[in-house]
């Protein structure tokens, strides 16, 4: 089995946590009081984790490449068949005979190329790539479902803030019918505030509509409907410069990983393709037994036994081309990998690239928004003031609560992707995994995986965290 693919779901590599806040610290700080039996974030990861049919698939194609492992594994051991005969002939159609063969033989091959060897090498490898792939559909889930119940405390976000400017507006409007029945207004003020409690009102939907879409995302990607979720932990520290991360990931991406190992399997398979042109030598022992039974005269016609052992030579001389061909294919093949080691090369620096500018923009703006959002509140208590004493209109006075709408809702935006790109970040850099997180979840077994020649095999676990001095602490959600 090749693989052909190399764009295959982003980030494995299990790596060494990170320094950040233990998982009670975290959640303590996370909740509010009177939530303490909201839905924190862990609890939507590990949900996630158990329901994702994408995780079971993974597991599943790691269990079929090591089936095609043993298969190619067998081809260095005996095969033994069996074999029955009974039949009947007829002299002169009067006396019936019945003679009758058991058989059994032996084959096992003595040399042959290599083959045997280098293709079960072969199915190994691709068996620990496999693996490899399984980190990568996790991370991708775990991303999916932080993304989820981000975007899900969002839009409830952004339902709270309409619903407050719905008020604020409607005593706007309170306000301007009042002022207009003593003459402090005009008719053209009642108006304007009529008109922007219809929008607010009709932005109120809009946000209500977007949140009921993102939670039924959360239900696609968790596998069920959110509750009172709480909101998200302190994030979780990453390394510190895009250099740092980009060495990182160059080491333990999973993407580049795997490609890496196909490049390997590549190289067997060549080696496979070649052992066929090479002689093939069998050594086969068969054993027989035959006897016949006269049906007329219950009299035995004849009973003997026999064997035989010896050893078969197969020289390939010619195959019109067929074998040559597959050698140069598998070549081709080997080719084919060391491109695909470079492009995921570049996908896993461009993936680093990518998270830490979506994290430096979400950053800028939330240190911006903060300061508009003071601003405008400073500003629309100014512009309400003044308007008590004549000084400005009504619309000024809606649209300074419209500037506060707008920069309330930026900010929470702003937050919204701050989190996801600092979890991109880690899934970058292969640190989106359940050991890292320390989610409270029971993997598979990985001994039912196979496991190769009397136990031993090539596995994909992930980097080792005790070999490393910078990253030894373990952040959880």
């Amino acid at each position: 089995m090749t693989r052909s693919s190399l764009l295959r779901r982003r980030h494995i590599v299990a790596m060494p946590a990170l320094r950040g806040v233990p998982l009670a610290a975290a959640l303590a700080l996370a909740l509010p009081p009177g939530f303490a039996t909201a839905q924190t974030l862990a609890d939507t990861l590990v949900t996630a984790y158990r329901n994702s049919p994408d995780i079971s698939a993974a597991r599943s194609a790691i269990r079929a490449s090591g089936e095609q492992a043993a298969q190619a594994r067998a081809g260095n051991r005996p095969t033994i068949t069996g074999t029955a005969q009974l039949n009947a002939t007829f002299d002169n159609f009067n006396d019936v005979t019945l003679p009758s063969t058991l058989s059994i033989t032996l084959t096992q091959s003595l040399y042959n190329g290599g083959q045997v060897a280098n293709d079960t090498r072969a199915e190994e490898i691709e068996t620990t790539a496999a693996e490899a792939d399984l980190r990568s559909v996790e991370q991708d889930v775990l991303l999916s479902a932080l993304t989820a119940h981000a975007d899900v405390l969002r839009d409830l976000a952004f339902v709270e803030l309409g619903i407050k400017n719905v008020s604020v507006l409607s005593e706007q409007l309170r306000a301007a019918r009042e002022r207009f029945e003593v003459g402090e207004v005009t008719r053209t003020d009642v108006e304007q505030a009529r008109a922007s409690l219809a929008a607010s009102r009709s932005n109120l939907a809009a946000s209500r509509g977007a949140l009921a879409r993102s939670r039924e995302t959360y239900r696609r990607v968790v596998g069920v409907m959110p509750g009172d979720l709480a909101r998200v932990p302190p994030l979780p520290e990453i390394p510190a410069t895009r250099a740092e991360a980009v060495a990182i990931a160059l080491t333990r991406d999973p993407e580049l990983q795997a490609a890496r190992l196909d490049r390997k399997a590549a190289g067997f398979r060549v080696r496979s393709a070649i052992g066929a042109l090479l002689p093939q030598i069998d050594l086969q022992a068969s054993a027989s037994r035959n006897d016949s039974l006269n049906n007329t005269t219950l009299t035995a016609v004849q009973d003997s036994e026999t064997g035989s052992i010896g050893v078969t030579v197969t020289l390939p001389f010619y195959a019109g081309g067929s074998r040559y061909s597959e050698v140069r294919e598998q070549q081709a093949n080997v080719e084919s990998t060391v491109a695909g080691v470079t492009s995921a090369e570049r996908i896993a620096i461009e993936s680093v690239g990518d998270a830490y500018a979506d994290l430096e923009v979400a950053r800028a703006s939330i240190e911006a928004g903060i300061l508009e959002v003071e601003a405008a509140r400073l500003a629309f208590d100014g512009v309400q003031e003044e308007a008590k004493v004549g000084a400005r209109t009504t619309l000024d006075v809606l649209d300074a609560e419209e500037d506060v709408l707008a920069a309330e809702s930026d900010l929470v935006d702003n937050r919204r992707d701050e989190t996801v790109a600092v979890y991109s970040v880690l899934a970058s850099v292969g640190l989106l995994t359940v050991d890292h997180l320390g989610l409270s979840i029971e993997r598979a077994n990985e001994d039912d995986y196979y496991d190769g020649e009397d136990g031993v095999r090539e596995r994909f676990f992930g980097y080792d965290s005790s070999e490393d001095t910078v990253w030894t602490s373990r952040w959880r959600p």
